[in-house]
Parts: structure tokens; C-alpha cells; sequence
């Protein structure tokens, strides 16, 4: 049966459903609009409208990577309460959502282009679909809150050189699902990634993210601003210290060198031997290669964080 457009955009109004879930509902029920709310209603989709003032701050991190490493996905989704959080079919939603993103032929898709989507297991179902079922399934506001794709050689060039194409996206999802990380390796050949030296080095960088929080790969990465006001407020530091005006400039530099060992990746004390740093690790698996390595990129996302 054929509805309106005025109809649609009546139900609508009522329920905060999206558009395309209303005039399936008023379809289905005939064109009745007190049917169609209780369509809705069966899926979970006026619950998803309902809760939308609620804190989602509870969730998990979730990770998916295609079998080759040549594409990963790091997602938070998010909840009202850890119970649900825990829960299988929160789980499960969560971990279907990574293969979503991993499936996307747009890499950099927003979150409404996701939620437009048709879900890769139920082509009758859109992902904002699939959203407001798990919501009325568990009965709280559910929240796809950030995500990030990464394909291997979509950023050669960026750092560097162009020689290191090949590669591998790896992730980690630490115990209890509250913190992931997906971390981006490039090399000059796609048999490097099958060394065993390489996939441990890959699975530690990604530990080491978890672990040590840094912001950015390398010094040449930090923002200047940031950079400059972190010189500033060193000099201050030292001038309150008392500190003579022809020994404070030495003093900011050695300080700046822990600031760079605390922020940038490359410049960290590796967590399993903190004699060396990572671009010491780096280099030396670079030895044993035989073959320039690049940790190209990474993301870390710890549940509720910023919120």
C-alpha cells in the first residue's frame, strides 16, 4: 500500500523514528497510523527516540580485522549501564558494527552515511535499523560513538617515503573491552608482514598505545602551538625555580625531551624494556628485515573517555 509523504512525516513527529522506518511501519499496517506506532514500538524504535536524553557512558570497545591485515576497524558503541554493556546481544551488535565499517566501500564515511547503510548480514535491514532493535532489545540508549577504518596504502607517501606500501593494520582490544587500539605498520614488501619478528612487533606497538596513551608518532608531528606553549610554561617553571637566564634555555630543551617521551610514540621507553625506546626497536627489527618500516598511523579508544 501507498502512503503519504504526510503521513510518514505525521508518524514521524510522533515517535522521532527515522523516515524511512515510518513509512515501512505505516505500509505494514495499512496505512493505520495507531498500528504503525505499535510497529514501531515491536521493533524498539520509539524506545531509541525516548532515551535519547539518557548517558550512554558505558560501552565497549570493539575491533575487527579482515584475515589478510589489509583493512581494520576500531568502533565504540556505547550504553546507559555496564550491565547491558556486558550482555551478548550488546556484544554481538558491537562487533557487527566493526564488520560493517570494515565493509564500507567509503573508508571515511560519517556516522550518518553508517546508520544509512544496508546491514551486511540482513539486506532488508538498515544499520539505524539494526541500532533500534538492539535498543528496544535491551531497553536503553544505544550509541554507535566513534569510529575508525584504516586500509593498508591509503596514506603512503604521508610519511617519509613512498617505498614502505605494503604492510599490515593490526588491533588490541584490552581485557574487559574498555580500551582498543588499531595501529597501522607499512614495509616495502607484502613478505615482511609474514615474518614472525613483524607480527610480534606489530601486536607490542599496539600494547604499547594501550599502555602509554601517546598522542603522536614523532616529534615532528606535535603541533606548534601546543609546542610553543609547552616551551612557555617550562621557561616559566624554571624562572620560578630560580634558575639563572643563561642555563633556563638548556633546562626547557632537556625537559621538552621528557615531554616528546611522554607524548610521542617513537620517542617512548618500550614497555617490555625500558632501556630502549620504540625507534630503537624500530630500528633494529629494520635491521633484521633488511627493509624500511614505517609505523604509518594509530587510533586509541578507551570507553567514556571525553564524555
Amino acid at each position: 500500500m501507498a502512503v503519504s509523504n504526510e503521513d510518514i512525516l505525521k508518524l514521524r513527529q510522533v515517535t522521532g523514528a527515522g523516515i524511512m522506518d515510518c513509512k515501512r511501519a505505516l505500509e505494514e499496517a495499512g496505512g493505520d497510523s495507531e498500528k504503525a506506532v505499535d510497529i514501531l514500538r515491536k521493533k524498539g524504535i520509539e524506545v531509541a527516540s525516548t532515551r535519547e536524553s539518557k548517558s550512554a557512558t558505558e560501552g565497549v570497545v570493539a575491533s575487527y580485522v579482515e584475515g589478510n591485515g589489509q583493512i581494520g576497524v576500531l568502533v565504540e558503541v556505547n550504553c546507559e549501564t555496564d550491565f547491558a554493556a556486558r550482555s551478548d546481544d550488546f556484544r554481538e551488535f558491537a562487533g557487527n558494527i566493526a564488520m560493517q565499517i570494515a565493509d564500507t566501500q567509503n573508508g571515511s564515511c560519517s556516522l550518518d552515511d553508517l546508520l544509512k547503510e544496508t546491514y551486511i548480514h540482513d539486506e532488508s535491514l538498515a544499520v539505524e535499523e539494526l541500532l533500534n532493535e538492539v535498543t528496544g532489545k535491551l531497553g536503553e540508549r544505544v550509541v554507535i560513538r566513534r569510529f575508525v577504518r584504516y586500509q593498508v596504502g591509503e596514506m603512503a607517501g604521508e610519511r617519509e617515503d613512498e617505498s614502505a606500501i605494503a604492510g599490515t593494520v593490526i588491533s588490541y582490544v584490552h581485557a574487559g573491552e574498555q580500551i582498543g587500539v588499531l595501529v597501522e605498520i607499512n614495509c616495502e614488501s607484502a613478505s615482511a608482514t609474514l615474518a614472525d619478528d613483524f607480527g610480534e612487533f606489530a601486536h607490542n606497538i599496539a600494547m604499547q598505545v594501550a599502555a602509554m596513551q601517546p598522542k603522536w608518532i614523532c616529534e615532528e608531528d606535535v603541533p606548534e602551538e601546543l609546542l610553543e606553549r609547552e616551551r612557555e610554561v617550562l621557561s616559566e617553571q624554571a624562572k620560578a625555580e630560580g634558575k639563572p637566564e643563561h642555563i633556563i634555555e638548556k633546562m626547557v630543551e632537556g625537559r621538552l625531551r621528557k615531554f616528546y617521551s611522554q607524548v610521542c610514540l617513537l620517542n617512548q621507553p618500550y614497555i617490555r624494556d625500558d632501556d630502549i625506546t620504540i625507534d630503537e626497536l624500530l630500528n633494529e627489527l629494520t635491521g633484521k628485515l633488511g627493509e624500511r618500516l614505517v609505523i604509518r598511523r594509530f587510533a586509541r579508544y578507551q570507553v567514556g573517555e571525553d564524555l
